[in-house]
């Protein structure tokens, strides 16, 4: 994240309407992996992740994406509305080779 941002409180939490959705905003960085309340039995179902709201995510938020989509295997995690510098950082990262972006 540029250092003339602030940033934005994260959220995490499943779509309502969709129990195989993950809803991401804010900043995906150490504080937010560290602060998330789901169970790892509430994320078994998750396939998709949606990245509209997410400007910013740092390697433990890359983490976290790897962590998931091995805990969904065989199925592959998806990643939608990915932009911007969170993108940049997770091709930079290498993130394209385990994840659909």
């Amino acid at each position: 994240m540029p250092a003339d941002e602030t940033p934005r409180p994260a959220g995490m939490a499943l779509d309502p309407d969709d129990a195989g959705r993950l809803v991401l905003s804010g900043d995906i960085d150490v504080y937010a992996v560290a602060g998330h309340r789901l169970a790892p039995e509430q994320l078994a179902g998750v396939r998709v992740v949606d990245l509209h709201a997410v400007d910013f995510v740092d390697s433990a938020g890359l983490g976290f994406l790897i962590g998931l989509s091995r805990q969904v295997r065989p199925h592959r995690l998806r990643l939608e509305g990915l932009h911007g510098t969170a993108r940049q950082m997770l091709v930079v990262m290498g993130a394209h080779h385990v994840l659909d972006l």
